[in-house]
């Protein structure tokens, strides 16, 4: 039985950290740890104008704006962010990308994204556009080691970004800003008339002089029929479906995961159980309650419920990071690996021995419902036939 569980506890150990952080990672590529600003519904505010508004305010520490487009290179999916070198290093908190700016076409790779797709520094790339028919070369100018999303993109610079994406000449899709006053990011944005969304950590997503975006199957339906209003807002709408729709999958698929492991565990104790079936009997033959057997085979039970789950959960994590990048998941363009997280250890073990607790009682129910007698000779006593004429007699 204790090998049984463990085998259990392993399957759901090493998928459980992987599903666990995948429903988060549109919004961390997006906002990750600072403030982000979107377009709104209102009049076009994504722009120089308000970067360099921002820029000049004394409680921003770091203003980077930034284009997104999506492309594919070497047949794999990518993101390509336009950047500015120097606020980008300071939102990301990483090394290797130059303070000056810098002149012609360049890159960054990142890390991991070099490493799948075979790239190295003073290598050429080819990117196309994400939404209209563009195609430009860049020379790689570095591989940028970082544990961020950086590490799975494509950093140019700002107007090879614009031109990727088709946007004019002083658009941006968004502006991120590192600050530790968020009343007076807010406050500024309003008396500036923008028209823009503010989302970030630990905060809901505010809409400065601007209405909520639609919603998003009426927003896919003007799409599809041409007739109607569609809102500016396409990036904050984009991330906002694209975290639902994984966070749906990844949560069904871990809904999935878990229901197996818990029909696992209980056909492995119901077939250990049947054998020590004759225990019970046993025990309420000499008059033990129901609540006594059921507190004695969860005493017996936990031990063994809990020291193979956590060995299992150990074991599953440790393979799913050892697998790495292949128990990794790409979405997005970006890599998705398992990590060890001591909460999801201990969550694991607690609902792993609670199940096992609960098949434990189910089974033990079963043998209560019938007589000591029964159990003892697994089976029901049946009594012989007899006429009428003998039941009358007796």
């Amino acid at each position: 039985m204790f090998a049984g569980i463990a085998v259990c506890a392993f399957l759901l150990g090493a998928s459980w950290p992987l599903l666990a952080a995948m429903p988060l990672l549109p919004e961390r590529v997006l906002a990750g740890d600072a403030f982000v600003v979107t377009q709104g519904s209102g009049a076009a505010s994504m722009n120089e104008t308000l970067v360099d508004g921002l820029r000049a305010q004394a409680w921003a520490e770091a203003v980077s704006p930034e284009v997104l487009a999506f492309a594919v290179l070497r047949g794999q999916p990518a993101l390509v962010r336009g950047v500015d070198p120097a606020p980008f290093a300071a939102i990301e908190r990483i090394l290797g990308l130059p303070s000056a700016p810098l002149a012609g076409p360049w890159s960054f790779v990142g890390e991991r994204l070099a490493s799948r797709l075979g790239l190295a520094a003073d290598d050429e790339i080819v990117l196309t556009g994400s939404t209209v028919p563009r195609i430009a070369i860049f020379p790689v100018l570095g591989v940028l080691r970082d544990d961020g999303p950086a590490a799975d993109e494509v950093l140019v610079s700002l107007d090879s970004g614009r031109f990727l994406a088709g946007l004019g000449s002083a658009a941006v899709h968004s502006v991120r800003v590192r600050s530790a006053d968020l009343a007076s990011l807010l406050a500024y944005l309003q008396a500036s008339g923008a028209s823009v969304h503010v989302s970030g950590p630990g905060m809901d997503r505010a809409d400065v002089n601007s209405d909520p975006p639609a919603e998003g199957r009426l927003t896919n339906l003007l799409l599809r029929s041409g007739r109607g209003s569609i809102p500016r807002d396409y990036l904050t709408s984009a991330v906002a479906d694209a975290t639902n729709s994984v966070r749906v999958v990844a949560w069904g698929f871990a809904g999935l995961i878990a229901l197996l492991v818990a029909f696992g565990v209980h056909a492995v104790q119901g077939r250990d159980f049947s054998e020590r079936r004759r225990n019970v009997g046993v025990l309420r033959a000499v008059g033990a309650s129901d609540g006594w057997v059921l507190r004695r085979a969860a005493a017996e039970g936990l031990p063994l419920a809990v020291g193979s789950a956590l060995l299992g959960a150990l074991a599953g994590a440790a393979a799913g990071i050892l697998l790495a990048p292949a128990a990794s998941i790409v979405l997005f363009g970006h890599e998705v690996r398992p990590e060890a997280d001591v909460a999801v250890l201990v969550l694991l073990t607690l609902v792993l021995s609670g199940v096992s607790l609960v098949s434990r009682a189910l089974l033990v129910r079963t043998a209560l419902r019938d007589r000591p007698g029964d159990v003892l000779r697994e089976g029901q006593s049946v009594e012989p036939p007899a006429s009428l004429e003998v039941v009358l007699r007796s």
